[in-house]
């Protein structure tokens, strides 16, 4: 004999389970087109301002390797030959009628740096530097054909193993070196600021 309790719960559960395998189908089928759109993250809507950089200042120098060096109010007009250092003997190269540019210092320029000229104390080279007075004028002519011109400032006398001068960092300026004393036994140095460039 059945049982008609058991009977109505297999019915109506075999209804239920084909009612939710519908529902589920259906679910599976129509949810990319119902389902709410998932939230985009801030980050990724966010549009970024490109961020200003410092503008880079270019600096355009002009400069030259002295090859001559006038002095208007002293007469003097002279080559310059390249001076070289020999840590053999100790010694720079040296001319009895040229002046020397020290080739480890600054070239003339309108940047910075000390471009150094030395040379002997004798009546062809710079014997007469101790005449100069404050604002007289000197001309470093290059080899690329520019005219540096500098205004003297002051002197001194140094002992001749100092070389401070040497490493000198700050705006352009020229240094002329020769002897002096009784028996050339100290060096006096004329400086010089930058006054213009031309060509």
């Amino acid at each position: 004999m059945r049982n008609w309790l058991t009977d109505k719960t297999g019915y109506y559960g075999s209804v239920a389970a084909v009612y939710l395998l519908t529902l589920l189908f259906a679910w599976y089928a129509f949810y990319p087109f119902v389902a709410p759109k998932r939230p985009v993250l801030a980050e990724t809507r966010r549009t970024f301002a490109a961020v200003p950089q410092p503008a880079v200042k270019q600096v355009i120098v002009t400069s030259g390797v002295p090859v001559r060096i006038v002095i208007p109010a002293l007469g003097i007009d002279l080559p310059v030959d390249p001076g070289r250092y020999n840590p053999t003997d100790n010694s720079w190269t040296l001319s009895s009628y040229h002046a020397q540019y020290a080739e480890t210092t600054a070239p003339a320029n309108d940047y910075s740096g000390n471009t150094f000229i030395y040379g002997h104390r004798n009546k062809y080279v710079f014997l007469y530097l101790y005449r100069l007075e404050a604002g007289d004028r000197v001309l470093i002519y290059t080899s690329n054909n520019y005219i540096f011109s500098y205004n003297f400032v002051s002197a001194e006398t140094v002992a001749p193993d100092d070389t401070s001068i040497l490493d000198y960092q700050g705006p352009p300026i020229l240094t002329i070196q020769t002897c002096t004393g009784i028996w050339n036994e100290s060096r006096q140095m004329f400086k010089f600021d930058f006054a213009g460039v031309s060509q």
